[in-house]
C-alpha cells in the first residue's frame, strides 16, 4: 500500500467504515510509515477538538496564512 492509498481511505478508516481486510493493510503500512501516522493523528486531533465543541479564536496571521494556502491551492486545480 502506498501513501496516497492511505489518504484515499483516510475517511472510511477514521468513520470505521473501511473493511476489515483494508483496515489490515492500512495498520501495516501506518506501522511502517511515520509521516502517514503523522498525518492520521493530526486528523484525529482536528477532528476531536471540533468535537469538543470549544470555542476557539484563530490569531489573524494563521487565519491570513491559511487563506493564502487555500486560494492557491483552489486556483491549481
Amino acid at each position: 500500500m502506498k501513501c496516497s492509498d492511505v489518504i484515499n481511505q483516510l475517511s472510511d478508516y477514521l468513520d470505521a467504515e473501511a473493511a476489515q481486510d483494508l483496515c489490515a493493510q492500512l495498520e501495516a503500512h501506518l506501522a511502517d510509515c511515520p509521516q502517514c501516522r503523522i498525518q492520521i493523528d493530526t486528523v484525529k486531533k482536528t477532528i476531536s477538538l471540533y468535537r469538543s465543541e470549544r470555542s476557539m479564536e484563530c490569531p489573524e496571521q494563521v487565519r491570513t496564512r491559511l487563506h493564502t494556502v487555500l486560494s492557491f491551492e483552489y486556483r491549481k486545480k
